[in-house]
């Protein structure tokens, strides 16, 4: 069986996500009712929280936003 770990620093495979990110940037803020009960939390800043995750993968991309992986066999 093949798994797909997201979230890595280190990830071997990766994706540009530049064309998304607002996207995905839209999609977190209309949780924002949730995300008050965090209180002071990374995610009280949608676009700086996922682009604090995006920035760097992108960069090892070379591209702006990215998301790195890893792709597991077990």
């Amino acid at each position: 069986m093949t798994t797909v770990l997201v979230g890595s620093p280190f990830g071997t495979h990766g994706v540009d996500v530049t064309d998304h990110f607002d996207k995905g940037v839209a999609s977190l803020e209309a949780q924002r009712e949730c995300l008050k009960g965090l209180g002071e939390h990374d995610m009280a800043d949608p676009r700086e929280f996922l682009e604090s995750m995006a920035r760097p993968s992108g960069s090892r991309l070379g591209v702006r936003f990215g998301v790195l992986f890893d792709v597991v066999t077990v």
